[in-house]
């Protein structure tokens, strides 16, 4: 079984059918019907069929111990330090050598704040075949969004890890086994749950069957026995389907020319292909643990997992869903494993994260969530379509926008301010503005000499401020009438009383002074230019 992933080519095996004779005899024969033709030859016989085992033979090794690497960069896991739910994370990147002394490639996605010493829960991703450790960012929002760390490695023979072959969960639960140690003892990890899908989740069931402490396992399609695997393949399931392209061989030569595969096996890979069963593990493994299989799976059937969840001996519980073997998983699938990991982990509800999500409520996959966020529209996870902000986004959002609302009236407000005082320095000042300036850059009277030149300031009548409000609204009828000349010239000397203050720094106030009284402001438009 394969899980093959974007931008890699996983190659299946395929026997090749021998070149069929012509459908037509000699002269004077019938053609054969198409459903004739669509069925083999009856004249195959048994030397066709071993012929047709001889061609596949060594595509078959190599589907069960060599199949194609995925190939992936350390930049198709993401940034190696990252802001997820309002919590700053890391990624790092080890090598352990295994048990065979290969070097195996993994990396652990944590909390930057967790303090030296303190212990943490992590749930360990297990890849399928032909595929590597960057499948597990399909559900770090899932794992991240709990409260808990990931962690994800390649098996050896895969991805960037060392090795040339693979066992299909033989060998692999060794390197399953090496890297929980090094998680307990060095990255400081309590407890452990795990993850697998397909070849992942063989080497899970065979190694929770050999460690109790194991909190609990998500078992994602596994095969019960690698031989019935084999046997399925080639000679159809319980309803007699096959996968495409492959033929219909009868069980006897299948068996023998298994006996031969497993004979290459052994030599090559070092393993015996018969002892690869996960069912006889299965009544081994007391921690609870969560199975999944789609109802279309034509590679791994789904009576594989119904097999080892027959015989797991903890609490168990099975899923179901439409779909094949490498097709996504549906949400509800993600929301019962995250629910399963809470649990069985005994994670707090305060630990959880407020993530963004999407218009079903669910996490947003996490390299979704980064990429938005280093292009710089963060603002689309908060769209109809893009999904729903959390609260604290969304007041951290409020806030920006109301910062930059006061930001821009302040712009607007000192605009208005340089443009009145350009207007208050566009016009010769009256005589009576020019001594008050003067006045304030020369040296200050005493008190008594103060208050004698205050009682010399001129004085209005009722009259004459009644008549500068009654030009009001004859300006605004159209009408300019000259203010009273006294008026005038105390406007000019108690600027100071205004709104806008009188500044001696400036050479020319407002309000143009002018002998003509046809071209003489009101007091009106004076006052409109000083506010």
């Amino acid at each position: 079984p394969c899980r093959p992933r974007q931008g890699t080519i996983v190659r299946r095996f395929t026997p090749r059918m021998p070149r069929r004779q012509s459908s037509q005899s000699s002269e004077g024969s019938m053609t054969r019907s198409e459903g004739e033709q669509s069925r083999p030859s009856r004249r195959l016989g048994i030397t066709g069929y071993v012929g047709l085992v001889r061609e596949g033979y060594d595509e078959l090794v190599k589907a069960i111990i060599r199949p194609p690497r995925a190939e992936y960069s350390l930049n198709d896991l993401g940034p190696s330090e990252f802001r997820y739910g309002g919590v700053d994370f890391v990624r790092q990147d080890v090598s352990v050598p295994n048990r065979r002394g290969l070097a195996l490639c993994g990396s652990l996605w944590r909390r930057a704040d967790l303090e030296p010493g303190s212990s943490f829960p992590c749930v360990v991703y297990l890849h399928g075949n032909a595929s590597c450790r960057a499948e597990a960012t399909t559900i770090a929002s899932q794992v991240l969004a709990l409260g808990a760390a990931l962690f994800s490695f390649d098996f050896a023979g895969c991805g960037l890890s060392e090795g040339n072959y693979i066992s299909l969960g033989f060998f692999e639960r060794d390197d399953v086994e090496t890297m929980i140690g090094w998680l307990r003892e060095y990255a400081g990890v309590g407890a452990v749950a795990l993850w697998g899908r397909s070849m992942g989740a063989v080497s899970s069931v065979m190694q929770a069957a050999r460690d109790p402490s194991i909190a609990g396992l998500v078992l994602d399609s596994p095969f019960a026995s690698l031989e019935q695997v084999a046997l399925e393949l080639v000679s159809g399931g319980p309803d007699g389907d096959r996968p495409e392209g492959v033929p219909n061989v009868p069980g006897f030569l299948v068996k023998s020319a298994l006996r031969m595969v497993a004979s290459s096996v052994k030599s090559r890979a070092g393993f015996d292909l018969y002892k690869c069963r996960p069912v006889d593990a299965a009544p081994t493994c007391f921690m609870p643990a969560l199975f999944a299989t789609a109802h279309d799976d034509v590679l791994v059937r789904p009576h594989h997992s119904r097999l080892i969840f027959d015989a797991f001996a903890g609490d168990k519980n099975l899923v179901t869903f439409e779909g094949d073997h490498n097709e996504m998983r549906p949400g509800f699938f993600l929301d019962s494993a995250a629910i399963f990991f809470t649990n069985v982990l005994r994670i707090p509800d305060a630990a959880a994260l407020e993530v963004p999500t999407d218009h079903s409520g669910r996490p947003l996959p996490l390299m979704q969530v980064l990429l938005m966020q280093q292009r710089g529209a963060a603002a689309r996870l908060y769209g109809p379509r893009g999904g729903e902000a959390t609260q604290a986004e969304r007041a951290r959002l409020r806030a920006e926008a109301q910062q930059e609302l006061e930001r821009q009236q302040l712009e607007e407000e000192e605009m208005l301010n340089r443009a009145i005082l350009e207007s208050l320095s566009s016009s010769e000042p009256p005589a009576a503005c020019r001594q008050r300036a003067s006045d304030n850059h020369a040296p200050q009277p005493p008190p008594a000499a103060r208050a004698s030149a205050s009682s010399k300031l001129p004085t209005f009548s009722k009259r004459a401020v009644d008549s500068a409000s009654r030009a009001a609204p004859k300006k605004a009828a159209g009408l300019s009438l000259p203010a009273p000349p006294a008026l005038r010239a105390s406007w000019c000397c108690c600027s100071r009383s205004r709104r806008t203050p009188f500044l001696p720094s400036l050479a020319k106030p407002s309000l143009e002074h002018s002998s003509r009284s046809s071209g003489t402001r009101s007091l009106t438009s004076r006052s409109r230019a000083a506010s």
